[in-house]
């Protein structure tokens, strides 16, 4: 089995994946609503918490995204993942400058060490990042840790603000009428069968 990155320089490129259902990639379509909105990431830094192939950090980076990091968990999968580095880097060596950074630990962990290295960004470069967070659906708690560190604790200045990209499924996961509950505000939301991802903007109370 392999995935294609949809549109951007690399348009067409195929990336490996796991055989069995070792891991559960975004959707073709759901990729591609997405995108289709979010079509040019010129300069942007896309963070991909439990990113598996990499597909949707890869297919920011064909789109322009200037710094790309991929967290994965799984050893087994992140062979795969750094496979799939190795070889766009090498397809697309005249066309891109880039860093694409791989990295093996629990999101909310990965999370906090990237808020170190978020306070030395611009203000532009700050505003100008996407986090995106698509966890196994069954692992409900992964959602609620990130956020957390995402959110404005009471007495604290807010450290975040670019975007969150969430993705779930009501049925396996949560439901996105949870993210307003939670207080998130909703920029959009992206639906393709019953998976779906939210988009919202931070900082946020």
């Amino acid at each position: 089995m392999s995935l294609k990155i949809l549109g951007g320089f690399a348009r067409g490129q195929h990336l490996l994946v796991p055989k069995g259902d070792t891991i559960r990639p975004t959707s073709v379509m759901l990729r591609r609503r997405i995108f289709d909105s979010f079509q040019r990431l010129d300069d942007f830094v896309f963070v991909d918490l439990c990113a598996g192939t990499g597909a949707m950090g890869f297919e920011a980076w064909s789109r322009g995204a200037k710094s790309i990091y991929l967290n994965e968990l799984s050893r087994h999968v992140l062979k795969y993942l750094e496979e799939n580095r190795e070889n766009l880097l090498v397809k697309n060596s005249n066309n891109k400058s880039s860093e694409i950074l791989c990295s093996n630990e629990p999101a909310e962990k990965f999370i906090q060490k990237f808020k170190t290295i978020y306070a030395n960004f611009s203000e532009e470069q700050k505003r100008e990042t996407i986090i995106f967070l698509d966890p196994p659906y069954a692992m409900k708690s992964i959602y609620f840790d990130v956020i957390k560190v995402l959110k404005i604790k009471e007495g604290k200045e807010p450290w975040y603000f670019g975007q969150l990209w969430i993705e779930s499924d009501p049925q396996k996961g949560v439901a996105s009428s949870t993210w307003d509950d939670y207080k998130l505000s909703s920029y959009k939301i992206f639906e393709q069968g019953e998976s779906y991802i939210y988009v919202t903007i931070f900082p946020q109370s």
